[in-house]
């Protein structure tokens, strides 16, 4: 359940085994940020400098501790579950990436309506920052980076985050 880390149980309930982290984004200085979706709280870790998501969305905060003390550092170095609790709890209520909540709150339906509203910015921020180039390694897709000649490489999403960027693409105009 690694690559799907939104629990098929209650919220809060999750039991996603954190072990495999994201290929290529693994022991990378980050922190945590959140979002909502429907309601439900997700936490993701985030590296700032680069602009990357380094985890996939995490609707437990026990599991998000349990991924980022094994997959994430500070610029201190490696950290505890306890250290990564306080900070998945800071992650609530406020964001280094947005300074308003309401950027970071999505809905399925208005993402299918192409409306995020006072979060569509920060959604293609997002966007950018979760996914990767089908020619990046990863073991994961093998073949995923051939394409037709001439046609632009597709770029897919890390982790689960499909979650959140499907029913936006589905209101995307076919070109």
């Amino acid at each position: 359940m690694a690559e799907n880390a939104i629990s098929d149980t209650t919220p809060g309930a999750g039991t996603m085994d954190p072990a495999p982290g994201l290929t290529g984004r693994t022991g990378v200085v980050g922190g945590i940020e959140s979002l909502t979706l429907d309601g439900r709280r997700l936490w993701f870790g985030f590296d700032f400098t680069s602009d990357q998501v380094l985890s996939p969305l995490i609707d437990d905060a026990g599991t998000m501790a349990r991924y980022a003390a094994r997959h994430l550092r500070q610029r201190t170095g490696a950290h505890d579950e306890t250290y990564w609790a306080q900070l998945v709890r800071a992650a609530v209520e406020s964001s280094d990436l947005v300074r308003y909540d309401e950027q970071r709150a999505f809905t399925t339906r208005s993402l299918e309506a192409g409306d995020a509203g006072p979060a569509h910015g920060h959604l293609l921020y997002l966007l950018d920052a979760a996914t990767k180039d089908p020619d990046d390694s990863d073991p994961a897709h093998p073949g995923a980076g051939s394409q037709e000649p001439g046609t632009p490489p597709a770029r897919t999403t890390v982790g689960n985050w499909s979650l959140l960027f499907a029913p936006y693409a589905r209101s995307a105009p076919a070109v």
